[in-house]
């Protein structure tokens, strides 16, 4: 595994680096860190090299940390990124970005531990993957990679982040493959969306991180929205002290 650190200052890079092999020791994980105290360096790293984890100070002199994140985000959909913050402020931007998570500043080695802990089984999550029917071949399908799923003249439609797969099959048959992943919302009947992906809740929709909108049900408007409310309140006081 790659991953980088991206702080401007030389101590907090200090910290990070010797916790972050401290971690790679005690759990057996082994892992290749760059150190970067200039986000232009990483940029232009970034460009040949992939990471598949990135820590990320918010507060960077020439680039806001949530900008950079967003260039990443375009080039590896798939990195994870985890913040690192003097405030508690950041919490619902980190969340609009998809950040794994963020660490608030001075944070101890338990925390990072957590964090670490959490992208080791996001990690393996890449590996997840329902596998349907397409025409007379199999498509296997990464869990990560959807959308949302919804049904038309007895389709299922699963949009991803790259195509739409068509699959003959009624909806109610479909569903327990999505249902095991809680990221995974029944927005009206026959239709699911990833939590993930939802950028902002409107009167009438969910819009996606691709600017598509999602219609939500008038019956189910409180429950549905209730649900995501409740899925981002849970990412965001993660790391409230208790």
């Amino acid at each position: 595994m790659h991953a980088a650190i991206i702080d401007d200052s030389a101590t907090d890079i200090r910290f990070l680096f010797d916790n972050i092999c401290r971690y790679c020791e005690e759990h057996k994980v082994h892992m290749q860190v760059d150190c970067f105290d200039n986000e232009q360096k990483f940029l232009t790293v970034l460009k040949e090299k992939k990471y598949n984890l990135v820590i990320l100070d918010i507060y960077m002199k020439r680039i806001n940390g949530d900008q950079l994140a967003q260039v990443i985000r375009e080039k590896y959909p798939k990195c994870q990124i985890i913040f690192t913050t003097a405030s508690q402020e950041h919490a619902v931007k980190a969340f609009k970005i998809r950040a794994l998570d963020y660490l608030v500043k001075p944070y101890s080695y338990e925390e990072l531990e957590n964090s670490l802990n959490r992208f080791e089984e996001v990690y393996k999550s890449f590996l997840h993957y329902i596998e349907v029917k397409e025409g007379r071949q199999y498509t296997k399908i990464l869990i990560t990679d959807i959308l949302y799923v919804d049904y038309h003249n007895h389709y299922i439609q699963i949009h991803t982040t790259s195509n739409v797969v068509r699959s003959y099959m009624p909806f109610d048959k479909f569903a327990p493959e999505l249902r095991p992943y809680s990221q995974f919302l029944f927005f009206y009947r026959n239709c699911m969306v990833n939590m993930d992906y939802i950028t902002a809740v409107e009167d009438k929709d969910f819009v996606l991180t691709d600017g598509k909108r999602i219609p939500i049900s008038r019956a189910m408007h409180q429950e549905v929205t209730q649900a995501y409310a409740d899925y981002m309140f849970e990412y965001v006081n993660r790391r409230s002290p208790v």
